[in-house]
């Protein structure tokens, strides 16, 4: 090619992309610099990933989460997120030079350094059947904490998937999915019918959903149904025609649910779902397998009544009726972003209870997921047995726990009078795991207790005042109590286990002067534990101060706590121990 000819074709190749460049434009907003600040007396050092409280109460550290979306044309975006790493990149380890593991490695975790998160394209073609295409990564908020549920914050960018929806007549739409399944959600935790070994089809396996909603009258009504397959490779004779593979395992779920209202004052929503989980024969999972080990199939339902008007003004009333099975399982359900039941369940302060580190419990209350439960046998029933996806969290988060096997009703009455809104929660719980004899080689989970005749009854008040000095104190009360039982094994008199948590928590709040709020707190919690003749009083006090500050495009907050107290979290004798910490965390984020 010629001079001539090649200067023509540069030119024209300029053009072409200083035109795209124009087209297309570029959005940063979203991003961030996050400082996290860690302390406290039990100076646990963090180990594995460790950028939250749950692997050591020391450190501070910086990340960069650079959010990008790029409008290409009116029918095309893109975007994603920059991160740094900041699983082991503290301020005193000088950016991460010269750091050695314990076989005297570099260590990558403290080298900061960035990855792609949330990569996705979408489109929108305007077809009458197709409206939305999303490749690439989803939180899938779009469908159900039963079904295909959200994804927990720290997890939003490890999903990953294609999604349609279109429409189909005047107000109704189609939705279909195909997400990868994550390693550790598959059957045996991705490793096939045995133990420790890496199946290549692991890499291929997804579920796939398909969901409609249409609206009826003043009602709407949505259904779906999911299908998740996991396979094996299977012998082949001659593998230059290919490598066969075979199911080994299947998880179906078929969900319906409605909402709307009756008159203005009441409104209905329900729900029913039904899984099935069928393991191939010989596809037998191991002892610890996050999925059912046998043939099984069991519903889940809510009901949901609101009467939000009622003669009294200001008073109002929420109602829930809940019956999950032993044996519902979805393999893609919420594990722990989505709050499922109207409850707020278990006493957080207890959470983890006989953690050194967790002896203050969590401040946010509980959660109630609808993944399977996770845990081993043996963990007393008064515990937090069943937890859904607790790692990797701070003291200030909502813990989780499964729902799967609950039944009951919840009824919560809110009255406003005053200028004092308060609450106050009812809630029976009764549990359809409660059996004899059940083995951990059953078909369902062997977190699942071998005994248990077991009932939980909760009740919370809630009460909030402002009051007309210093500017407004904002008031808070809450008292709380949690009454657990169970009969353990009916042949047995002296295992009978009773747990009963009795809290009550005050706080103060003021905005001290314009940029900053400042919340004073205090909270007695108990727990008398009964175990046959056995019985164990434990004892805390929680004092706590929280700062809030912000100015334009920057906050800055942090939560310190002192706890003291007393209590045997052994249960063993003459295990009573005095219990003793500090812990805080802090925080600061400019937005641009």
């Amino acid at each position: 090619m010629n001079k001539f000819t090649f200067k023509p074709l540069c030119m024209a190749i300029g053009m072409a992309l200083a035109g795209s460049a124009t087209a297309t434009t570029i959005d940063f907003s979203g991003s961030n610099f996050y400082m996290k600040f860690l302390d406290g007396s039990q100076r646990g050092a963090p180990s594995g990933s460790i950028d939250t409280a749950s692997g050591g109460d020391q450190g501070q550290f910086t990340e960069l989460n650079l959010v990008f979306k790029a409008t290409i044309s009116p029918k095309v975006e893109a975007g994603g997120r920059i991160q740094s790493r900041s699983s082991a990149a503290y301020w005193t380890e000088f950016g991460g030079f010269g750091m050695e593991n314990s076989v005297g490695n570099n260590e990558v975790n403290h080298q900061k350094m960035m990855k792609l998160r949330g990569a996705y394209v979408e489109l929108s073609p305007g077809y009458d059947w197709l409206s939305q295409v999303r490749i690439g990564t989803s939180d899938w908020g779009m469908f159900d904490p039963f079904t295909v549920g959200k994804v927990r914050y720290i997890d939003r960018d490890n999903y990953n998937g294609l999604y349609f929806k279109g429409p189909i007549a005047t107000g109704s739409t189609w939705e279909f999915a195909r997400v990868s399944l994550p390693t550790y959600l598959q059957f045996n935790y991705g490793q096939g019918p045995t133990c420790c070994s890496t199946d290549s089809t692991q890499y291929n396996e997804a579920v796939y959903i398909a969901q409609v909603k249409v609206p009826v009258g003043s009602a709407k009504l949505a259904t779906s149904y999911q299908s998740f397959i996991d396979h094996t490779l299977s012998p082949t004779a001659n593998t230059f025609t290919g490598v066969n593979s075979q199911g080994i395992y299947k998880n179906t779920v078929f969900a319906l649910k409605a909402d709307g209202s009756l008159t203005d004052a009441l409104e209905v929503r329900g729900a029913y779902y039904r899984s099935t989980s069928e393991p191939s024969v010989g596809s037998v999972g191991e002892p610890w397998g996050n999925t059912p080990r046998g043939n099984i199939s069991d519903k889940a339902i809510k009901l949901d009544l609101d009467l939000t008007q009622t003669p009294v003004e200001g008073l109002s009333f929420n109602f829930q009726y809940f019956n999950i099975g032993a044996g519902y399982f979805s393999t893609a359900a919420a594990r722990r972003e989505s709050d499922v039941l109207l409850t707020e369940g278990s006493e957080a302060a207890w959470y983890n209870w006989g953690n050194a580190l967790w002896s203050g419990g969590a401040t946010s209350d509980f959660t109630q997921g609808a993944a399977s439960p996770k845990g081993r046998p043996g963990v007393p029933n008064g515990t937090q047995n069943g937890l859904t996806d607790n790692d990797f969290m701070d003291f200030n988060e909502s813990p989780a726990e499964s729902a799967v096997g609950w039944k009951g009703i919840t009824a919560v009455g809110k009255l406003d009078v005053a200028e004092t809104p308060m609450s106050l929660e009812v809630t029976r719980v009764g549990y359809n795991n409660n059996w004899q004899g059940y083995t951990s080689d059953g078909p369902l989970y062997n977190v699942f207790p071998a005994n248990q005749d077991r009932s939980t009854n909760i009740i919370a008040f809630k009460l909030n005042h402002n009051f007309p000095v210093m500017g407004g104190l904002d008031g808070n009360l809450k008292i709380k109590r949690v009454d657990d039982k169970d009969k353990v094994s009916a042949a047995i008199a002296t295992d009978d286990r009773d747990v009963l948590d009795t809290g009550v928590t005050a706080s103060v709040g003021n905005q001290v002067f314009a940029d900053l709020y400042a919340t004073l707190s205090y909270g007695r919690y108990i727990r008398d534990i009964k175990v046959g003749a056995n019985a164990f009083n434990n004892s805390k006090s929680i004092y706590g101060v929280r700062l809030a500050y912000n100015l334009p495009g920057f906050e800055m907050g942090m939560l310190t706590q002192w706890i003291r107290g007393n209590g045997n979290p052994s249960e063993a004798a003459g295990g009573d121990v005095k219990i003793q910490q500090y812990r805080m965390k802090a925080y600061s984020q400019v937005n641009f």
